[in-house]
């Protein structure tokens, strides 16, 4: 395990701050040279009492539950695959598959109007209504097919879109409009039945929970009132394939990169950045544990958490600013133009996987839609019982309709819960919530948190399922060392030099140069674990490149 470690000078050549994916990555990549394998040649600094970032788990009634990461977003090809699929220890992974989708409980009497509908609040009708009803509300296979379809589909084009059309449209185009024009989601309403409808409406937002970001404004994710993200956030080239769930989460893939480091004892843990003096050779970092230097520093500190000392630096004036001398204008801009979302975990902890009892294969049969995860449509799938997922409706958290004229309104909020006993083993279940919902719930008890995902599965099953034994609920938002999860597009306003800017390292006068990695510079990987893993290996490459004889 990684701790403090006595050490005789607090000068390197090389200053990693971070010990998350993206510094982990470029240290490990430096290791691998015997120059960096010298005495104080390198070094990790952490604030954390851990390794591993927004890569985490916790112990829960005896099971290890993921409360970061969990996918591999495309596992690649054979001519060009994802690096993690060369370092997961164990091999174990699943595609989500067979899921089972509920329809909304009931459609509302009268439509929402306001012009302000952008700040968007649970409405309140709905919020006190009785959740449990006499029948199941499982939409059909059949039924659901269409609907699953036409989701992987209106996202698919909307991928090919935000590749064909130029940047800067894409940049100036809502991800809502976006989707509202597509013709997959305008046809998917001539295919289903008017009782199916409502559903349709609301099931675009499923691309916030992927994305982490709003599909509107949210004041929670953007304090100065900018709009959702833009189309672009689908204007990337990433690695093919299927996108798979870990068995054994990410912290395997974590420990396996930081093993070399740790038995070197390079990564100090505890060790909190405060600010960092750029302008002189070598770059000063002062930490709560003191002042250590460095010819070169690499800063993989969340997007977050750079917003935040930058805010602070500009409202604060006789505080000491975190970057000193301040950042050029190009890093600036970036760090204030992108967008940095939370998505969270409501976990429910069972003494047993209730769901693959009666009578709930029951109501799930005519449900269980035997598709793989995402775009790529039907494998060879074995039957199971019990759905990989549940996608639903709750009106206790804050959601956006999207019709078929394109409009929107405030409306119901789709609930995705993913069956982790068929994933990993473990007899839980994980909703997941995002953007201001995220930030909602991180204020809730756990207890209160749990109840809405307890009261969605009552409604949609039409009995009450056994309550859980322990709920976990993270709080990535409220975490000091990420504030959030991780980063997208805003409309009008992030553009794919904003990332590239960080790729260009800053050099002082004196030969000190400051590095960026993390998922956030990342071209065509941002928001994705692989992103901060590769940026980490750029960066190394970078320095030792300038190393060479």
């Amino acid at each position: 395990m990684a701790t403090h470690v006595a050490h005789e000078s607090r000068h390197y050549d090389v200053l990693i701050l971070g010990a998350g994916m993206s510094g982990l990555a470029c240290a490990a990549r430096l290791h691998e040279s015997d120059y960096f394998q010298g005495k104080n040649r390198l070094r990790v600094l952490e604030g954390r009492d851990r390794i591993g970032g927004r890569i985490d788990a916790v112990y829960v009634n005896g099971n290890r539950l993921d409360t970061g990461a969990n996918w591999i977003h495309g596992i690649g090809t054979k001519d060009n695959p994802n690096p993690l699929m060369d370092i997961l220890p164990h091999k174990k992974y699943k595609q989500l598959q067979v899921p089972v989708t509920c329809r909304p409980a009931h459609r509302r009497s009268s439509a929402v109007e306001d012009e302000d509908w952008l700040e968007i609040e649970p409405t309140p009708s709905l919020r006190t209504r009785d959740s449990s009803s006499n029948s199941d509300l499982v939409i059909p296979a059949k039924v659901a097919e269409v609907m699953m379809n036409a989701l992987w589909q209106m996202i698919q084009s909307l991928h090919e879109t935000a590749a064909h059309v130029p940047e800067q449209e894409a940049a100036q185009t809502t991800m809502l409009h976006a989707i509202a024009q597509t013709a997959e989601f305008k046809e998917a309403f001539k295919s289903l039945p008017q009782e199916y409808h409502l559903a349709m409406n609301a099931i675009p937002q499923f691309i916030e929970t992927m994305e982490a970001a709003p599909l509107a404004a949210q004041s929670a994710e953007n304090s100065v009132g900018h709009p959702g993200m833009s189309l672009l956030e689908f204007g990337i080239e990433d690695f093919d394939g299927h996108q798979v769930f870990l068995h054994d989460g990410y912290i395997a893939v974590i420990h396996e990169i930081a093993k070399p480091l740790v038995q070197a004892g390079l990564v100090q843990l505890d060790t909190q950045v405060l600010h960092i003096d750029w302008q002189q050779s070598p770059i000063k970092v002062i930490t709560n544990d003191g002042a250590y230097t460095a010819r070169e520093v690499v800063c993989t500190l969340p997007l977050g958490v750079l917003q935040s000392h930058l805010e602070v630096s500009s409202s604060e004036a006789e505080a000491k600013p975190f970057f000193e001398p301040v950042l050029p204008f190009d890093k600036q801009t970036a760090i204030k133009s992108l967008g940095f979302g939370t998505l969270d975990k409501i976990l429910l902890v069972y003494d047993r996987p209730w769901w693959n009892d009666e009578p709930y294969t029951s109501i799930f049969k005519k449900g269980l839609v035997p598709r793989s995860f995402g775009p790529e449509g039907q494998d060879d799938i074995k039957p199971q019982a019990a759905p990989d997922s549940l996608m639903g409706f709750t009106d206790e958290l804050a959601g956006i309709e999207i019709h078929e004229d394109g409009t929107a309104t405030p409306g119901l909020r789709v609930l995705s819960v993913v069956n982790l006993d068929s994933l990993t083993g473990k007899p839980a279940l994980s909703a997941f919530v995002s953007c201001a919902n995220a930030v909602e719930v991180e204020a809730m008890s756990d207890a209160e948190a749990g109840g809405i995902v307890h009261r969605a599965l009552t409604s949609w099953l039409g009995c009450e399922p056994p309550a859980p034994d322990a709920i976990h609920v993270t709080r990535w938002a409220s975490d000091e060392f990420s504030l959030g999860s991780y980063t997208h597009m805003i409309t009008g306003l992030s553009e794919t030099k904003h990332r590239v800017a960080f790729q260009h390292p800053i050099r002082n006068r004196k030969g000190g140069v400051l590095r960026f990695a993390g998922e956030h510079t990342s071209r065509n990987h941002f928001a994705t674990v692989h992103g901060a893993l590769l940026s980490g290996r750029r960066e190394a490459d970078a320095i030792l490149s300038a190393h060479k004889p």
